[in-house]
């Protein structure tokens, strides 16, 4: 059950994590004078920037969920006597690897949404900040998809483990 919770919270943050890219991409779009007849509108970039912060935000925060409560897995098999899989720390290494370039994307598009104000304006510097976080966003949901497959993989074997003790009883 602990396995599948912690799939779960993996699953928000990838999806999370793609439409903050998705967000940032439309957000560049919007920045680009061709995409809209000639124009940039930079009123839909703030917005679409605004969104892909929020969206980074939630991807961020659970990613470090995931890292917490997979490292309270680990605990409580260690505490139980089980030894833990290397899949299993291995995916949870992943997942605060994730976190970190979730976290880089996020300040990255916290940054391009401050070029966009008056105060700082810099449609140059917005597009720059823009690109390093899609990137930073990609990879980090790249990362949690690949801990997803390990997951469900480890959730698979624990399955037949519990399938094969009751056919022995």
């Amino acid at each position: 059950m602990e396995t599948r919770i912690l799939i779960t919270i993996e699953l928000i943050s990838a999806i999370c994590g793609i439409i903050g890219v998705v967000l940032g991409i439309l957000s560049l779009l919007s920045l680009n004078p061709s995409t809209w007849g000639g124009e940039a509108d930079e009123e839909a970039s703030f917005i679409f920037t605004s969104l892909t912060v929020g969206f980074d935000s939630l991807s961020t925060a659970a990613a470090i969920i995931a890292f917490k409560y997979g490292g309270i897995i680990l605990k409580r098999k260690s505490e139980k006597g089980l030894k833990a899989s290397a899949k299993e720390k291995f995916a949870n290494r992943l997942d605060l690897y994730s976190f970190f370039f979730g976290l880089a994307g996020l300040l990255l598009s916290i940054l391009s949404l401050l070029f966009l104000f008056e105060s700082m304006k810099s449609d140059q510097g917005s597009v720059i900040a823009t690109i390093l976080s899609i990137i930073c966003d990609s990879i980090s949901a790249l990362i949690l998809i690949w801990v997803v497959k390990i997951m469900l993989r480890i959730s698979y074997e624990e399955h037949l483990q519990k399938k094969s003790l009751k056919a022995k009883k």
